[in-house]
């Protein structure tokens, strides 16, 4: 028990310091005070198991003594293990974002794959990419939702349980230290021949709509500000706690991206599965058939990576000689640092 008791003291002093440092005396008053409303309620219930059990009570200073040592190497290993996949997420692992070249022999089409927030390098360098091909008279193919009307707007909000408005990915951005996507700065590079190949947002509702009529409403709640409790939210955090936070935020989403079954995960269990089929299968529909009837042969795309898989199998449909003739990766979080 000697031992244990080193061990114990010299973690929580090492723990303390830590807290103390990122955010504070409070942290360490909020520490100390969980650590002792915690200890009282497991020691109330081990009476009880105890007594069920018909077991001898543990003596206080005993049990206070055991769970605190318990206690510290959980926050030993729980913060080594989060440390560890953060460090392995973002430093020595990061995800790579695709560029699929694809090919019948007749059309080309360099199919980058995007996300709505990553870094501003990131974004740079598909621009880069693009100015490039476009040089070569290659033509730009941009995903981007079309206009759509008020009342489609309030019914997508409801399904997506959500208020998206123009500044949620700007706002969604900072909880990373990344940049939103500005599709602006895509248009008009060396040549005007720039196509949104997307859908409306009033057909998806209407899809949408039809897809549910015989389940039940499950749009009943009033969606979430999140623009508002992003800001709120990074209003309460001092610079260290916001590094931390960030740090871990971007580990997440560098393994989101790494791991198509996590994807596929959150996609059936935390997105509304109905609305996202509509999403996903109709814009695939819509990329595949520009593809196929356009004029042009040298095309430059960028499209969300979820939408790769699907598009090459209806092009395939289409024409069997359509195949993947190259992939190239760029890295949107690698070693990213926050800005000055």
């Amino acid at each position: 028990m000697k031992n244990k008791l080193i061990i114990t003291s010299i973690i929580l002093l090492i723990f303390n310091w830590l807290f103390y440092y990122i955010g504070w005396i409070i942290w360490i008053l909020e520490f100390i005070f969980s650590l002792s409303i915690y200890t009282i309620i497991f020691y109330f219930f081990h009476i009880i198991w105890a007594k069920v059990r018909k077991k001898e009570i543990m003596e206080s200073s005993k049990f206070i003594k055991l769970f605190l040592y318990k206690v510290s190497i959980l926050l030993v290993f729980t913060t080594t293990f989060i440390w560890w996949l953060s460090y392995l997420s973002n430093e020595l692992y990061p995800a790579q974002m695709p560029e699929y070249t694809i090919s019948n022999w007749e059309k080309e089409v360099k199919f980058q794959a995007m996300s709505h927030i990553w870094s501003e390098s990131f974004y740079k360098e598909v621009q880069n990419n693009l100015k490039r091909y476009k040089e070569n008279w290659w033509v730009y193919f941009f995903e981007w939702v079309k206009p759509w009307t008020t009342e489609s707007h309030n019914d997508f909000n409801k399904a997506i349980w959500i208020t998206f408005d123009e500044d949620l990915y700007k706002n969604f951005s900072k909880l990373y230290w990344l940049t939103f996507q500005d599709n602006s700065i895509f248009l008009w590079l060396i040549n005007d021949k720039d196509f949104n190949v997307d859908i409306w947002l009033d057909q998806i509702m209407v899809l949408y709509k039809w897809k549910t009529k015989n389940i039940e409403n499950k749009d009943t709640n009033p969606p979430i500000e999140a623009s508002k409790e992003i800001i709120k939210t990074l209003s309460q955090l001092n610079e260290k706690e916001l590094k931390i936070l960030v740090y871990i935020n971007q580990a997440v989403l560098n393994f989101i991206i790494w791991s198509n079954q996590t994807q596929s995960f959150l996609n059936d269990n935390f997105t509304n599965k109905e609305l996202f089929e509509v999403i996903l299968d109709e814009r695939n529909k819509v990329v595949a058939n520009e593809v196929i009837n356009t004029k042009y042969n040298k095309i430059y795309m960028t499209y969300w990576l979820l939408h790769f898989k699907w598009v090459l199998e209806l092009l395939q449909k289409n024409d069997p000689n359509w195949k993947i003739i190259e992939t190239n990766y760029l890295y949107p979080i690698k070693k990213l640092r926050p800005k000055s």
